[in-house]
């Protein structure tokens, strides 16, 4: 009898103790199939969630307690490669490839030896940026049997050319890397594996305006991908492909649909800001307007307001030059959404309108010291205008312009005492506007008005030089070669000491030696 106890409660100690390595290995396997999936749905550019974090720590803690308090257990081996996935996960390479030698070494026979060397390629990889990793990869891939005894040769294909894929990438064989991701789909284990690797294909594509492999792998997504959210995402993809493609009735379409069914709530700012996207294209500006102006009442806060603010500053800025109203559009950009990509261009944007705007008060206050106020001032720019100054820009010497200038000022101003100063003041600001205009709005036609005033209705100053240069360069680009060589001539025979002669003589040298 007592022996017969002692046998089961052997058997039951052996069973507990079985029980618990089980259960501890199974949590482990729990979590990190749950960060895996995280992960993967991910976009490249993202880091790791605090939730993807933690579950990856489980994993591996609940492995090194496999690995170290039931080191006879069945499950040691698969919890070294468990670990080693968790690790790599996270970043740490170095010890995962230890994790992997370390099951190589101790279990020469293990089933999982293929995949761990797959799995220290990709370690290597990460940690060289090596082509050596591509060729073990397709080696790998070549010499794989096809006796699939263990269930696993199948989705070690699907990763191997998933690694395949992300070397190429690197090195931008763009077709290749396609390539191997559609095998990767082909030879996925289940449904959701094959349509993470569609989605993939889709995103890769379209990164690449490969947009009809985009199209095909986005609608394979939505049709049978089970996680709502990439299904979403696909659907927006769609839409934008169309819009960009010009396949206007299509997304019309789309949009309607999509905007009608609460499945697809989550995107209904996206799909209203394509909307006023696909207004934009058609040239239907009011309507585009209109309907950025509704998203920001409607889906205030998000990443679509913020974009809608910035639109509404781009056209207040380009088409009606309300450079306060524009200002305040763009200002709005970071107040929506922080995070917004917009954000930065918006702040760069805001920064360069207030310059703008100071820069033209000075400029006002200035001319007011010159010229005085009222009818003095409109009639010394009268003057200007009248001798077809604005635009064409006066070749002769600047000499009788300076002493005209200079009779004008007498004869309003004899209360002014350093007309020189307040003219290089002048010449600095219309310098300062005529940047901003030129090369920091693309407004090229109005940043050469102050350019030319600069040349043709100021005397000399120290900005004269390098207005007739960046006069030179505008008139260049825009087609006027004549015009731009006459003035580079004026530059190098007026002004012959300055930088800016020097820079033409130099780049005219080069020119002449590569002749």
């Amino acid at each position: 009898m007592n022996k017969l106890v002692k046998i089961f409660a052997l058997m039951f100690v052996l069973f507990v103790w079985g029980c618990a390595y089980f259960n501890t290995f199974y949590n482990a396997i729990q979590f990190f199939e749950e960060a895996e999936q995280e992960i993967v749905t991910a976009s490249d550019s993202e880091q790791l969630s605090k939730k993807s974090e933690e579950l990856l720590q489980k994993t591996i803690a609940r492995c090194n307690l496999v690995v170290a308090k039931y080191p006879e257990s069945r499950f040691h081996d698969d919890a070294l490669l468990l670990r080693a996935k968790a690790l790599y996960y996270q970043g740490e390479f170095q010890l995962s490839k230890g994790s992997l030698e370390r099951l190589n070494s101790e279990f020469p026979e293990s089933p999982l030896l293929n995949e761990a060397r797959l799995w220290t390629i990709r370690c290597q990889w990460k940690n060289e940026s090596s082509k050596v990793s591509l060729e073990e990869t397709l080696y790998f891939i070549g010499e794989l049997e096809e006796d699939d005894r263990f269930g696993r040769i199948q989705s070690l294909r699907s990763l191997a050319h998933t690694i395949a894929s992300e070397i190429y990438q690197f090195y931008g064989e763009i077709d290749s890397a396609l390539t191997h991701l559609e095998k990767s789909a082909e030879y996925a284990a289940n449904r959701l594996d094959r349509m993470n690797a569609h989605y993939t294909i889709a995103e890769r594509a379209y990164e690449e305006g490969r947009l009809n492999i985009a199209l095909e792998n986005y609608r394979k997504v939505i049709s049978s991908h089970p996680n709502p959210k990439r299904v979403e995402t696909s659907h927006l993809q769609i839409v934008r492909i169309y819009r960009e493609t010009k396949m206007w009735a299509e997304a019309s379409e789309e949009i309607e649909e999509l905007t009608t069914n609460e499945k697809f709530s989550g995107i209904k700012a996206d799909l209203s800001l394509e909307l006023a996207k696909l207004y934009e294209m058609q040239g239907r500006d009011d309507e585009a307007r209109k309907r950025y102006e509704v998203i920001t009442e409607d889906f205030p806060k998000t990443a679509a307001s913020a974009e809608s603010y910035f639109a509404l500053g781009t056209a207040a800025l380009d088409e009606e030059k309300d450079y306060p109203l524009a200002r305040k559009y763009f200002d709005n950009v970071e107040r929506e959404f922080r995070e917004s990509t917009y954000a930065p261009s918006a702040r760069v944007r805001v920064q360069e309108i207030d310059d703008l705007l100071s820069v033209t008060e000075a400029i006002e206050k200035v001319e007011v010291s010159l010229f005085g106020d009222g009818e003095t001032k409109e009639e010394t720019e009268k003057i200007a205008i009248s001798v077809d100054r604005l635009l064409n820009v006066d070749l002769e010497s600047s000499v009788q312009r300076e002493k005209e200038i200079e009779n004008i000022t007498n004869e309003s101003h004899n209360d002014i005492i350093d007309t020189t100063k307040l003219y290089q003041e002048l010449s600095q600001q219309l310098y300062s506007a005529g940047e901003l205009q030129a090369f920091r709005f693309g407004d090229t036609e109005e940043g050469m008005k102050y350019f030319v005033r600069i040349v043709n209705d100021l005397p000399s100053t120290n900005r004269t030089a390098q207005a007739l240069y960046s006069l030179s360069y505008l008139y260049d680009i825009s087609g006027d070669s004549v015009r731009a060589s006459d003035l580079r001539n004026r530059l190098m025979k007026d002004y012959s000491d300055s930088e800016y002669a020097m820079e033409i003589a130099r780049s005219q040298s080069m020119i002449l030696a590569d002749a």
